[in-house]
């Protein structure tokens, strides 16, 4: 720390220099560097007090009300009598966080004769948070899709049930589902969760079939596995994870070279060459600057190549669909350029899955959002439709499009799907909290972030080491209470 405030002359003795320069000089510059030092430090801190204090303000609450819950949920337990044969249905479409969240809560709480029906058009859960590792690290595919029978097998016998199917029209006169195959679902209240489409490795184009989705994340694999020039479009958290995943994992998992004698040849070898594209001049764009700082500063760190503030039209080498998920291509800039690539990966976007009620005057937004009040109850041009709702991804709330903040959501349904059944007026109402929007960010094998935006316009974010694909991989399986498999039985 002394070295920096002395000037680097070779040909100069310690003592001779000391002697030439104000003492102090030297001493307001070591200051200067000690209340630098003290600033990062309280800066630091600073972020893990405000998340602690963030955290402890929101779990006392949050734990009370579990406990409450837990008190409920044993007290149902016993009064439940079960479905009759003609039971009274809350049918929950779409199975993915949303969903299954929304169905635990009301497995809890459902009154006798009633039942949740999960009406899902994949054969299992799929935990896509792990999409973007698993198509790069191979060996745990299995492990991304979790059995919906072991996600509700301790709930009671006939509260839940879960029917495979792709619900193709909402009929609200005659309270009435139709699926792809036919078959016609009567509600007495209906949820919608259907989520929002992502282009994969985010979201897979076989995941309605495990065994098909698992092939396509071996094929995507072995795309990244063999290309030297990767392009990915997309500079939101799934490109950022997989461009980071792509130079910490595929580099060291790639076949070296016989004839790479030495270390640096072995790496050389190995080296893929990877560039992020993002159309906005800031990466992660619905959170702070301060993210996009930290990330650049990685990606700077890792040697992937940063264009921002470009939308370049892709063209791939084949128009098959499949093939236009990590196929090789070409980017087209507006300037005129043209770069070449081994694999693109196009991660841009969410689009609401509110086809249901595409043909349902004033239901959906401009922006493909299904409207809802406050209540999460669905609106139309005639006004509130009391015993249709629809949240998280697919609906226009006020909250970000995360699982954290359709868990929220999930609780403001339940009660009012209870209030319904108990023929009460639904009264309990969604309020974004700010815990919902934020964000733990891998970067990599060695490298993790967590971020929040904080209500007065300052910010938290917390540096953090990697994780394993096994620790991943686990995670999913514990968060739904289950046996951790690694080969998905």
């Amino acid at each position: 720390m002394r070295e920096s405030c002395l000037p680097v002359v070779s040909t100069t003795s310690p003592a001779s220099l000391t002697s030439t320069i104000p003492k102090n000089l030297c001493l307001s510059a070591l200051a200067t560097l000690k209340l630098q030092e003290l600033q990062i430090i309280q800066h630091k801190m600073s972020d893990k007090l405000r998340l602690l204090g963030i955290i402890i303000a929101y779990m006392s609450g949050l734990a009370g009300t579990a406990l409450i819950r837990k008190i409920q949920a044993t007290v149902h337990r016993w009064s439940y009598k079960g479905p009759s044969d003609t039971p009274k249905t809350v049918i929950v479409v779409g199975g993915s966080f949303a969903g299954v969240q929304l169905v635990k809560r009301l497995a809890d709480m459902l009154p006798s004769g009633w039942q949740a029906v999960l009406v899902e058009k994949n054969s299992h859960f799929n935990y896509s948070f792990n999409m973007p590792r698993f198509s790069v690290v191979s060996g745990y595919e299995l492990s991304a899709f979790l059995p919906y029978d072991g996600i509700f097998g301790k709930t009671l016998p006939g509260i839940v049930k879960h029917v495979q199917g792709d619900v193709v029209e909402v009929s609200s006169g005659t309270k009435e589902i139709r699926l792809a195959s036919g078959d016609v679902l009567p509600y007495d209240i209906l949820v919608v969760s259907t989520g929002s489409a992502q282009r994969p490795p985010a979201k897979l184009l076989g995941a309605a079939d495990r065994e098909l989705a698992c092939d396509e994340l071996r094929e995507l694999q072995q795309r990244i596995h063999c290309a030297r020039r990767i392009a990915v479009v997309g500079g939101g958290a799934v490109g950022i994870e997989l461009v980071t995943d792509i130079k910490t994992f595929a580099e060291d998992s790639d076949d070296k070279p016989e004839k790479a004698k030495d270390e640096k040849a072995k790496a050389e070898s190995n080296t893929k060459d990877v560039t992020l594209v993002h159309s906005r001049q800031q990466l992660l764009n619905r959170f702070g600057p301060r993210l996009h700082k930290h990330v650049l500063e990685v990606l700077k760190k890792l040697d992937v190549n940063v264009v921002l503030g470009q939308r370049p039209t892709i063209v791939y080498k084949d128009s098959a669909p499949d093939a236009q998920v990590g196929g090789p291509g070409a980017l087209h800039y507006a300037d005129g350029r043209v770069e070449e690539y081994d694999c693109i990966l196009l991660c841009t976007g969410q689009t609401p899955n509110s086809g249901l009620f595409k043909t349902h005057p004033g239901v959906v937004a401009a922006s493909g959002e299904i409207l809802v009040a406050p209540t999460l109850q669905v609106t139309s041009k005639d006004g509130l439709v009391p015993d249709v709702f629809a949240f998280g991804d697919v609906a226009a709330t006020a909250g970000s499009k995360m699982a954290r903040a359709a868990f929220f959501q999930a609780d403001t349904v339940a009660d009012n799907v209870m209030a319904i059944a108990r023929d009460k007026k639904p009264v309990a109402v969604y309020k974004p909290t700010v815990i919902e929007p934020s964000l733990k960010l891998t970067l990599g094998k060695d490298d993790s972030v967590i971020y929040m935006d904080e209500e007065d316009g300052r910010s938290i974010l917390l540096k953090q080491g990697g994780e394993s694909t096994e620790t991943a991989a686990r995670r999913a399986w514990f968060f739904y209470g289950l046996p951790y498999n690694k080969d998905g039985a």
